[in-house]
């Protein structure tokens, strides 16, 4: 597997950890706004931008959240 390197952050991870409670912040406010609105939808796009850009940088897709479960790799089924 290729490594790529990302300039300017030397330990994504953190970075996108730091974020955290961004993202808690703006799902909290789409809970203020009625679903689907253009409210919620641009809150809801914010939200999404920074879990693709969390992915990005960390290589890691859920990141900011649990796995599905038929992805969990390595584990034995229950």
């Amino acid at each position: 597997m290729v490594h790529v390197r990302r300039h300017g952050l030397g330990d994504p991870k953190a970075v996108f950890d730091e974020l955290r409670p961004y993202r808690e912040r703006l799902i909290m406010l789409m809970g203020q706004c009625r679903p689907f609105q253009a409210d919620f939808l641009m809150l809801h796009a914010a939200q999404k931008a920074l879990d693709a850009c969390a992915h990005y940088f960390t290589g890691d897709p859920y990141f900011y959240g649990l796995a599905p479960e038929q992805s969990k790799r390595g584990e034995a089924p229950r």
